[in-house]
């Protein structure tokens, strides 16, 4: 007699499940996608490059002039990715000196794909 009544409690909610893609999973706060570069607040110092543990940031030339705490400087070299290669620990996000980050995990997911040799610039 339980299991009937049971059965009839379920039938009257809501599916424990959701719609995708017709409804969006809410991202949590703590979730870490795919690696993205704001190449404009870029000053070229190579922080994110030295501090990635798995060497996946490479510095590319791309001269152009900056402005760091005021002063104008010629920026010689931007970060390139390789996307597969990152493990997305951050690193490179929390040693960027400017504000807003440069280089930052976005709330994107990082996909898959056959070519490993997919960069984000």
């Amino acid at each position: 007699m339980s299991v009937l009544k049971e059965m009839f409690e379920n039938l009257a909610k809501k599916p424990a499940t959701t719609l995708y893609p017709k409804e969006k999973v809410p991202i949590p706060p703590a979730f870490r996608g795919r690696i993205a570069i704001r190449d404009e607040k870029c000053i070229g110092c190579s922080k994110c490059a030295v501090v990635c543990p798995t060497q996946c940031i490479t510095m590319v030339a791309s001269e152009r002039e900056v402005e760091v705490k005021g002063r104008k400087i010629t920026r010689k070299k931007k970060p390139e990715v390789e996307l597969f290669m990152c493990i997305r620990c951050g690193l490179c996000e929390e040693y960027c000196p400017t504000d807003p980050k440069a280089i930052y995990l976005s709330n994107e997911f990082s996909g898959a794909g056959p070519d490993k040799s997919v960069v984000v610039k």
